[in-house]
């Protein structure tokens, strides 16, 4: 498991090097352009906005690491190498395991830099919310996003994956813009009744709550998920290319 770890580390240094600097840049930059920004509107002594910015700025850097995570499962699909794994000892499980964990790492990561940046903008800015339970709500999230495209991109590869991922996607869209044209909208309101319900409910909503329960979920989710894989490899070696 450690060779193929360290082997995962080795092939996909490049990829990793450009996430830590996306996200050390985009998180450093977002938190010194509110550190440093005019506070005549006063902006910074409020709470919504501060949970908004930091929300959306925790929210880019996991979607960013989370299509990364691709890149981390495509350097491996070559038949050749999936049919060396399926002849060394738990090769399969152990392939399969290494590339989760190390997908795991990545979203570790990304909750570890958000939450940094969130301690040492607070500590520069008193009016600065903790935004600890948004960040881990957001890992949580991420991690139930990869249980279901990693087994996707295991069976057919990441280019089928991919397609059936965004198929799924696209149905999930589909029904929501037909429910928004033909559906019963009288329970939402007006446009400004929305945007204020919307508003209130980012702000009493429990997200320190929210997060154990979720995290809770997408643990054994994402374990689940990992067994599935092993038990989808040799289809999806058969359906590589080359």
């Amino acid at each position: 498991m450690t060779g193929m770890l360290y082997k995962d580390l080795r092939t996909n240094s490049r990829w990793v090097k450009i996430i830590l600097l996306i996200l050390i840049f985009f998180n450093v930059v977002m938190s010194f352009m509110l550190c440093i920004g005019d506070d005549d509107i006063g902006a910074t002594k409020n709470k919504l906005f501060m949970t908004l910015f930091f929300g959306g700025s925790a929210a880019i850097s996991f979607m960013v690491v989370g299509a990364f995570a691709l890149n981390f499962v495509q350097t491996d699909e070559r038949k050749k190498w999936g049919c060396y794994v399926t002849a060394v000892p738990n090769g399969i499980a152990k392939q399969v395991v290494a590339k989760y964990i190390f997908v795991a790492l990545s979203v570790l990561l990304t909750l570890v830099i958000c939450g940094i940046t969130n301690l040492v903008t607070r500590s520069q800015i008193e009016t600065a919310p903790d935004i600890s339970g948004i960040i881990i709500t957001l890992a949580a999230i991420s991690l139930i996003m990869r249980s279901v495209e990693l087994p996707c991109i295991t069976a057919f590869g990441t280019k089928i994956g991919t397609q059936v991922k965004g198929g799924l996607m696209a149905v999930i869209i589909l029904a929501v813009l037909i429910y928004g044209l033909f559906g019963d909208l009288s329970w939402i309101g007006s446009e400004d009744d929305f945007w204020e319900s919307f508003f209130r409910l980012i702000q009493d909503l429990d997200f320190n709550r929210l997060s154990l329960i979720l995290l809770a979920a997408a643990v054994p989710l994402y374990c689940i998920s990992c067994f599935i894989s092993t038990k989808l490899f040799l289809g999806g070696i058969e359906r590589l290319d080359k």
